[in-house]
């Protein structure tokens, strides 16, 4: 993923970003960014969207 990602709003929702990104974050679609973020340990979706392609399905 070599191109840059925008800064989202904490409170988007997980649905969104799915939907946005083509990524299956295993979390309720009506979950906050932030919370999803913080469960994690990560500081950016960024890195969070790098974490998602690294799971196995």
């Amino acid at each position: 993923m070599s191109k840059l990602i925008p800064k989202k709003r904490g409170d988007t929702l997980v649905k969104t970003i799915e939907k946005k990104y083509g990524v299956d974050l295993n979390y309720r679609s009506d979950a906050q960014l932030h919370t999803v973020l913080k469960k994690e340990g990560l500081p950016s979706l960024s890195k969070l969207l790098k974490m998602s392609q690294k799971k196995p399905k």
